[in-house]
């Protein structure tokens, strides 16, 4: 998949959303570096190092986590889950991917989720909890599966889990009232997104969704047209405000964005 076929894929909120948070991001670097030199007395010269601290702290926290995967998940690999890696291998290819991530299946007590991120300015990786996996192995749906492991990979080639990207609105995580109203929104803006492109590689998975609400094993029995009836219905407002604190759409709205074809609400 071309780099103009992915700005194409890409809710219409997020490029604006982002540019939105890196200015304000921009300006909170600037004061924090500047302050300290025009008040050096009453602040100290060590507040300049707030941006190379930024990073090293992000360095930290990502080699951490990969650490994390490395110590106790299973590596996939042509040997080891060969048939679930062989779609990453698939789908790495149709998204024009410079590299294969490391991908890793790690038990998480029950959990249903999966995630893509990046070691420091190295290597893209994707981790999948076990229990998703189980879609595949136990219930023989392998397209619900790739539908999620296309989700994870689109990030990658979205740019969403770049140290550079992440660290340009890092600011905006440490500020309560723009995190609940900015960072959150950018944040369901490239989980529609990524969405999009997902469902443009795997458009028979469309329930790889469904699994997220009624598990791993129930999932199969949903009437999924009777649950497309209830996406469309009024919302309400608790559902209306519970998605604007979450940085994933509410499930319902992701799912009838998929089925409509149209960009998925934010706020």
């Amino acid at each position: 998949m071309l780099d103009s076929e992915i700005r194409n894929l890409k809710h219409p909120a997020e490029i604006p959303l982002f540019v939105v948070c890196l200015l304000i991001s921009i300006f909170i670097y600037v004061a924090l570096m500047t302050v300290p030199l025009l008040y050096p007395e009453e602040l100290g010269f060590e507040y300049i190092l707030v941006v190379p601290a930024a990073i090293a702290f992000l360095s930290f926290v990502s080699g951490q986590t990969y650490g994390g995967m490395m110590a106790n998940a299973v590596k996939l690999s042509e040997k080891q889950f060969p048939e679930l890696y062989k779609i990453i291998k698939r789908l790495s290819s149709e998204l024009n991917l410079k590299e294969v991530p490391d991908a890793f299946l790690i038990q998480e007590g029950g959990l249903l989720n999966a995630f893509a991120t990046r070691l420091y300015f190295r290597r893209n990786y994707v981790v999948f909890y076990a229990d998703i996996v189980e879609v595949a192995y136990r219930e023989g749906d392998f397209d619900s599966l790739e539908f999620i492991v296309a989700h994870e990979l689109a990030h990658i080639k979205a740019g969403h889990v770049t140290l550079l990207y992440n660290l340009s609105i890092f600011p905006i995580a440490f500020v309560p009232v723009l995190k609940d109203l900015l960072w959150t929104a950018l944040s369901r803006a490239r989980e529609y997104t990524s969405d999009k492109i997902a469902i443009r590689l795997v458009p028979s998975g469309k329930k790889g969704l469904i699994v997220l609400s009624a598990g791993e094993h129930l999932y199969k029995a949903v009437n999924y047209e009777e649950y497309l009836e209830t996406a469309r219905s009024p919302e309400g407002f608790w559902i209306w405000s519970t998605n604007l604190l979450s940085t994933h759409p509410a499930l319902l709205r992701r799912i009838r964005a998929l089925n409509e074809n149209k960009p998925g609400r934010i706020f």
